[in-house]
């Protein structure tokens, strides 16, 4: 239950992402922003139960995941602010989106 749930929470990023990054409006874009939070919001508490719940010997790897995770938001973040004050820098909307896609991937081997 909860892979599918990161799984579902990873992809509406992405889609945020997309939409967000290419919007022509700041209210769209803070609009975008706003669910990207929630989505991301999500992710991590879903990710820090995991850990949690699934302590084991390999705990620090599942630690570098959630780091990654936090890393990648702030990535995010710095995208959709960029995107509000200029035009945005469309080679780090696609840098977000791989990091994204990379999530996923980690996300769909990791729970």
């Amino acid at each position: 239950m909860l892979r599918m749930i990161a799984i579902i929470m990873v992809v509406l990023l992405i889609i945020a992402n997309h939409f967000g990054s290419r919007a022509k409006k700041e209210k769209i874009v803070s609009n975008w922003l706003v669910i990207a939070r929630i989505c991301f919001f999500v992710l991590l508490t879903v990710a820090i139960v995991h850990f949690i719940l699934t302590l084991s010997a390999y705990w620090w790897l599942k630690l570098i995941g959630i780091i990654y995770l936090i890393l990648v938001d702030i990535l995010m973040e710095t995208n959709f602010r960029l995107k509000r004050e200029t035009f945005g820098d469309p080679n780090r909307a696609y840098g977000v989106t791989a990091a994204l896609v990379v999530a996923l991937l980690i996300i769909i081997g990791w729970f």
